[in-house]
This record gives structure tokens, sequence and C-alpha cells, in this order.
């Protein structure tokens, strides 16, 4: 089986996830869709047939680290490359000193450690590719540290700093990698945001983000993408 173009997106099944993996297949990419529910990737996959491209649902709580593992270096070792990961599920939890350390392992394991683990699969395709693109999704709170939402930062700031590290480490192999981080997007994340629907990032303006760094030269590196929403303390 030929397939030019593969992308796995984790938090398929929802929000920014969908948009992504929406667009990623209207750009005519395969699609491996990973989220816990499954009514929804199957709706979403069958959407995706309009485009004629192949997919592939992996139904699983993404901190089941060794069956995603591999479950997805099967498909990508029979579609023959990866070309984009999304790294784009994820928790918030509120807390600082007074969440648990139970809390601290929870986001840990889900904003941090299985994006670890999937880059540590894809890894190996994209080495032998020279090419390849990750995005890890992280947050504003990946880069300032803000109050009563301590651990939940702390996921994040090790995420942008875990990219960092193998933008350092790969650029020079022709594999990219950047973090994302938004303020408040339009999710049921943001759920209580002190700030309007109308007046957050829209899940499509993230779509257009990984697609405008898509589409730059394979010599230009962008380790990072901050976007937040307008300042109105002024």
């Amino acid at each position: 089986m030929k397939i030019e173009k593969v992308a796995i997106i984790t938090g398929a099944s929802q929000g920014i996830g969908k948009e992504v993996a929406y667009g990623l297949a209207e750009e005519g990419y395969s699609v491996i869709l990973i989220a816990r529910k499954k009514d929804k990737l199957i709706e979403l996959q069958n959407e995706l047939k309009n485009f004629s491209v192949q997919s592939e649902l992996i139904v699983c709580d993404i901190t089941k680290f060794e069956m995603i593992n591999e479950q997805v270096a099967l498909i990508l070792k029979k579609w023959g490359r990866c070309d984009v990961l999304v790294n784009n599920a994820g928790i918030f939890l509120d807390g600082t000193l007074d969440a648990t350390l139970e809390d601290y392992q929870q986001l840990f394991d889900i904003n941090f450690k299985a994006q670890l683990a999937l880059i540590k699969t894809v890894i190996p395709f994209m080495t032998k590719q020279a090419s390849g693109y990750v995005f890890n999704m992280a947050s504003l709170a990946g880069k300032i540290g803000y109050a009563n939402i301590g651990a939940y930062t702390s996921s994040k700031f090790a995420l942008v700093g875990l990219t960092e590290s193998l933008h350092a480490e790969y650029s020079s192999q022709g594999i990219k990698f950047t973090s994302i981080c938004p303020g408040f997007v339009a999710t049921e994340m943001a759920n209580g945001a002190p700030i309007p629907e109308s007046e957050m990032i829209q899940t499509k303006d993230i779509f257009k983000i990984i697609k405008g760094l898509l589409l730059l030269s394979r010599h230009a590196f962008v380790k990072e993408i901050v976007i937040n929403t307008a300042n109105k303390s002024n």
C-alpha cells in the first residue's frame, strides 16, 4: 500500500484534535486517530471518507503507553512512513500545593509521558526518512506560571522543555519539533474561563498554524508558537 503522507493525532475525537484531523485529511494525509471515545472517532472516520484518504482508529486511554505504541508501530510499518505527529490529548486540573501527588502523576502521565512515548515510537520512522514534524500542544501555561494551577503548569512546562531539547537534537536530521502554546481555546477544557467563547482562540486557528508551519521550507525551523487572546487590561 503506497501512502504519500501520514499523520497521527491524539485527542482526535473532539476540539482541537478533531479540527486538525479534518484539516490534515483535507490536505491529503492518511491519519491515525487516537482517543477514548469510540463513537466520536467512528463518526469522524466516516466524515473523512469524503477526502479519499486512509484512516485507522485506536480507541484507548493514552496512558496505556505500550498498547498504543504497539498499535501505532504496526500501522506505520504497514503504511511505511510517518510525516506528522500532533500530540494534542491532555487534561486540566486545578491546584498547586493543594494538588495531591496523584493529581501531579495523572497530569504528567497524560500531558507529558504519553507525548514522550509516542515521540519515541515515531522517531525511528522520521529518522529513516530524514524528515517529519512533531507538534506538541502545550499551553500559554507552559510559558507563564499562573497562580493556582501549578500542577497543570508544571506538566506543560515539561512538555515545552522537552520540545526544545528535541529540536536541538533532531533539527540537523531534518525533523522538526514545535510547541504550540495557546491561551484560552474554544473547547470543553476552557469551560469556566473568564472570557466568553466568542473571544477565545478558535480551533480552526490552531489548524491554520499547523498548516502554515507544514508549508515552510525544509530549513525553516520554529521551535515554539505562542498565541494569546486580546489584552483588555489597558
